[in-house]
């Protein structure tokens, strides 16, 4: 009786198994051409938080009808709270480090996995649904290594559009470095173009979810909003930010003490780039140089001085100056 359960129960799994697998597999083209990490804990999420959903909807209906009906409630409201907390503490803690990003591989490997996916499903030699879990992972784990080994981009130096100008990405090797030369705040919608534009790009083109640095050449009310949707939604190790004299708005100062508080929130470390020379070394043959210039831009109540970000990846040079360098509202001094 006993083995007959257990043999049940292990059924069971390799049977829930098998659809996660297939669900996976079916879902990583979709995922991956969108830049959105694969998560490793689907499989486990779908087995532990489906019947905590379903129980959260039974509480909820719970609730509704006896506030309808005026019957006291005060366990059912507590234990409600206490499954939306705990819930809200998973899906916030520590960064999400379960998820794993991948750069976009060709259209023909991805569409090559959902039908192999397919076929080992409805292959007929397969005796034993074993088979068929052993085959599928082996497909899931083979796909993300081709896709890590063979596609993810090192040592390279690559543009991304913003606005009426561009952000630059430093890839080498294991880091990242993201530099602004201030096009990100140009726009109100900078914060949405933060979370739907530049997460999943960074994803898809460097195959990484997390930042190593951010350097940010000039300050603004969306500029701090926008990164503070980013640090909410990508791993940033530490900021580089434009030190300025002047005096900002009311608005401007809540949305800088907002983003302050979520970088330390997320352990985000900041940096002020004032008129001295700074370094980032990453490797002995890869190094960033941050170098504020002799001229001061003016923006409106503030100033701050210009910055050339210039140094090598490996054997290719690069350099970044402030976006509004050598304009109008710009002075020597």
């Amino acid at each position: 009786m006993n083995m007959q359960f257990v043999r049940k129960i292990i059924f069971w799994i390799l049977r829930f198994l098998k659809l996660q697998l297939f669900i996976s597999l079916f879902a990583m083209p979709i995922l991956l051409w969108w830049g959105l990490p694969l998560s490793i804990l689907s499989p486990i999420g779908n087995l532990i938080f489906g019947p905590a959903l379903t129980l959260f909807l039974m509480l909820s209906s719970l609730l509704f009808f006896t506030e309808l009906l005026h019957i006291p409630n005060t366990p059912i409201a507590w234990c409600l709270d206490a499954i939306t907390k705990s819930w809200i503490y998973c899906m916030q803690s520590s960064n999400h480090p379960w998820l794993f990003g991948f750069a976009t591989p060709s259209v023909l490997f991805l569409l090559a996995i959902p039908l192999l996916a397919m076929l080992v499903l409805h292959f007929r030699k397969f005796t034993h649904i074993w088979q068929s879990v052993l085959c599928l992972s082996l497909l899931l784990v083979g796909s993300c290594l081709y896709i890590k080994t063979t596609h993810t981009k090192t040592n390279n130096i690559q543009i991304i559009p913003c606005n009426r100008g561009q952000l630059t990405l430093l890839h080498d090797k294991k880091h990242l470095i993201v530099i602004d030369p201030g096009v990100i705040g140009q726009r109100i919608s900078a914060a949405s173009w933060v979370e739907y534009t530049l997460v999943p790009e960074l994803i898809k083109s460097s195959g990484k979810t997390t930042i190593d640095s951010l350097i940010l050449l000039q300050p603004g009310a969306m500029l701090f909003d926008a990164i503070t949707t980013l640090v909410s939604k990508i791993k940033v190790k530490e900021i580089y930010l434009i030190c300025w004299q002047g005096s900002m708005t009311k608005y401007e100062w809540a949305k800088f003490f907002a983003m302050k508080r979520m970088l330390d929130c997320q352990g985000t470390v900041m940096h002020r780039i004032t008129n001295k020379e700074m370094e980032i070394v990453l490797t002995h043959a890869s190094k960033v140089m941050i170098q504020p210039t002799e001229c001061i831009i003016k923006q409106k109540d503030i100033e701050y001085p210009a910055v050339t970000v210039c140094g090598h990846i490996c054997s290719n040079p690069f350099s970044v100056q402030s976006h509004k360098y050598k304009q109008s509202d710009t002075i020597s001094l």
